[in-house]
């Protein structure tokens, strides 16, 4: 399929507008509804951003548009849930810390998106393949695989924190609130780690249609998915150090680690093995020979 191309920089300029449009949009909508709940305002907000937000993909005809959003809605979900406690200077320390982590973690996930998108010409390889699978029942399908079910799960991975953030003066037990941010520092530095390598592999012409064996990726299978897994859990049980009531908030993660382990992972493993299947019959000797 071949799109117009358009400027990477003009690119991202006119995605930014997208979503700052769909976020104005959303806030706008909760206070004219006049929603109490911090928890549904969000719910509704998010859900309406998603919706205006696949009106552009199906507008610009790239359903990538939407990718940023798995690491941009966490940010505004613990900020504006945080925001009254901010306002009323009644943020413990422990609560700094689980926003700051989720900023660290949300920016650098967005900036690994700008850097490897090329712009409205690319659109990510899985969504190719599902459209082209799904034919002229794309955009439905779009609709509820790619933009509501990843806002649903963004929703169900942040919510434990909704009860922590809204708390005035929360404080942790220390023992597990330091394991869970352990978990959430490595689970970021692994992803960035492996973010940073394959950006760099793939950034070298000699690579094409090569696969990544060293580095981290020689020693962790798929490590970008493991870091992320790690990191939702570790927001889970960051919540829970707080309060164990919360451990029954384990959905969120949970469907997050099936959708990676059963779905993501096995998905990239038949794209590799088929890259491996296209190789020259040259270069697979070579590569035989070295080893």
């Amino acid at each position: 399929m071949k799109r117009k191309k358009i400027n990477k920089p003009v690119s991202l300029l006119v995605v930014a507008l997208i979503y700052a449009l769909a976020f104005m949009a959303a806030f706008w909508s909760v206070l004219e509804l006049k929603i109490p709940s911090p928890l549904w305002q969000m719910a509704y907000a998010n859900l309406i951003a998603t919706v205006i937000i696949y009106f552009f993909s199906k507008f610009t005809d790239n359903s990538s548009l939407y990718d940023p959003y798995w690491s941009i809605a966490p940010i505004l979900l613990s900020f504006y849930w945080m925001l009254p406690n901010i306002f009323m200077k009644t943020v413990s320390i422990y609560q700094w810390v689980g926003l700051g982590l989720v900023f660290v973690w949300g920016l650098r996930l967005t900036l690994n998106w700008m850097l490897r998108w090329k712009g409205f010409q690319d659109e990510d390889w899985r969504y190719v393949a599902i459209r082209r699978k799904t034919k002229n029942w794309y955009w439905p399908v779009s609709l509820i695989g790619i933009h509501l079910m990843p806002t649903v799960m963004i929703f169900l991975g942040m919510l434990p924190l909704y009860f922590v953030f809204g708390k005035s003066q929360a404080v942790p037990a220390t023992g597990p609130w330091v394991l869970s941010v352990a978990i959430i520092v490595i689970a970021i530095v692994l992803e960035a780690t492996a973010d940073f390598q394959l950006l760099k592999f793939k950034g070298n012409p000699k690579n094409n249609n090569k696969l990544l064996q060293s580095g981290i990726w020689k020693k962790i299978p798929h490590p970008n998915y493991v870091g992320e897994i790690l990191f939702w859990w570790g927001i889970y049980f960051f919540a829970v150090s707080f309060s164990r009531e919360l451990l029954r908030l384990f959905l969120g993660p949970g469907l997050i680690t099936l959708l990676l382990l059963f779905v993501s992972m096995p998905w990239m493993d038949k794209k590799l093995r088929e890259k491996v299947r296209s190789q020259k019959p040259e270069d697979r000797r070579r590569k035989k020979d070295k080893s």
